[in-house]
């Protein structure tokens, strides 16, 4: 039997058995789809909350409320709390019953200039507390240029010069469609985490498992080369990867086209992707999938029995999480285009799916993608192969 047709019959019965497999349709079917929705919600519920300004509440000292209002006339009086000392506000704070606690002096300059100082305590690790004082201190900045502009026009001097330098900020990122979402940095590194984790589900079972039940020594035996029972596996668990990722994909479709407040923020451009940005995306992610793939198989066909091929992957995934976790902050560093990023497994895939949907990614930058992809697939298929045509992948058990 040639290669070409016993890999195909292999294939098609390791497809016809992953589809009898509840955990496959889990895995990489209902289970992307249904974090990923929840993904796309709670995001949506944190961006409202950040868009909104969110209810704090505030201790104020003393008489300082009296200036406060004068200052401040929209302040909300209901989130205030009255406190006869900064020491007791500072308590409430503490206690997170209050974000900010302001005690306002007046002090004279030696110019003879009154100056209006509010000490404001909080602490840092709440964010409502960090937001209500950019807050403040936004008001304060701004009452200040209103004093300035008042003084210019007492001197009959053009209030205008007080905005003599401007800044004009010119967006000039293609936000069109699913690149204009706020969760677009988010999306390629679920899509390669999936692919991991939709073959991680199953693979064990694919080839240790058949070492625990005795079927691996049957298809050893048969007509089918020992290359084709490997290659027929490898394509057939590169087919789950690819669904699951896929389906990370369709989880945020779906998720977007649910009219609902919470989503309608985070997709304010749609999510239509360009043609020519689906078809490299297809292509990066088969390169990646073969990857994945013939990795996993490489590692169960040396593992004894399932929970040794279990322990192999869980040490596996913590390695394809790390690379795939840096390309979310990678963005603050500037080496987004360094040398040794474009050649990094999987982080530079993740960084090159991210780029294709933006819009920006060119054939630089996907060619060290395909090629670092490709390679390690050659590399775990010639290793898988190897084992399959030894005899311990039966008697190693």
């Amino acid at each position: 039997m040639t290669t070409g047709t016993g890999t195909k019959q292999v294939f098609l019965k390791e497809l016809r058995e992953m589809a009898r497999d509840r955990r496959v349709l889990q895995a990489s079917l209902i289970m992307p789809i249904f974090v990923i929705a929840l993904f796309v919600f709670v995001m949506g519920v944190v961006q409202r909350a950040v868009t909104e300004k969110p209810e704090v509440r505030i201790a104020i000292v003393g008489e300082s409320f009296i200036d406060l209002k004068e200052q401040f006339p929209d302040i909300n009086t209901s989130n205030i709390d009255l406190v006869p000392t900064f020491d007791q506000g500072t308590a409430l704070v503490e206690e997170k019953a209050a974000q900010l606690v302001i005690e306002t002096t007046l002090e004279t300059d030696n110019d003879g200039i009154t100056i209006t100082k509010h000490r404001v305590g909080y602490i840092d690790s709440d964010p409502l507390a960090s937001l209500a004082l950019a807050e403040l201190k936004s008001q304060v900045n701004a009452r200040n240029l209103d004093n300035i502009k008042t003084v210019l026009q007492e001197n009959k001097l053009p209030a205008g010069l007080t905005e003599a330098e401007q800044v004009q900020p010119e967006n000039l990122g293609k936000d069109e469609g699913l690149a204009g979402s706020s969760i677009v940095s988010l999306l390629p590194y679920l899509i390669v985490l999936w692919a991991f984790y939709g073959g991680m589900s199953v693979v064990a079972d694919l080839v240790a498992g058949e070492k625990e039940r005795g079927t691996m020594e049957t298809l050893m035996v048969s007509p089918v080369r020992r290359a084709a029972v490997a290659l027929g596996k490898i394509l057939a668990l590169m087919v789950v990867c690819f669904i699951g990722s896929l389906t990370t994909l369709a989880g945020v479709f779906i998720a977007g086209s649910i009219k609902s407040p919470l989503t309608e923020n985070l997709f304010p451009t749609g999510l239509s992707l360009g043609l020519d940005a689906i078809f490299f995306s297809i292509v990066t992610l088969v390169t990646l999938v073969a990857f994945f793939a013939s990795m996993m198989v490489s590692i169960c066909a040396y593992a004894r029995n399932i929970r040794e091929a279990q322990t192999y992957l869980g040490l596996l995934s913590f390695i394809i999480i790390m690379p795939a976790i840096f390309s979310q902050i990678i963005g603050f560093t500037g080496l987004e285009r360094a040398t040794w990023v474009l050649w990094t497994p999987v982080l530079n895939t993740a960084l090159a799916i991210k780029d294709l949907i933006l819009g920006s990614a060119t054939i630089s930058q996907l060619g060290p993608v395909w090629i670092v992809n490709l390679v390690l697939a050659s590399y775990f298929l010639w290793s898988a192969i190897k084992q399959f045509r030894k005899e311990e992948i039966v008697l190693r058990v």
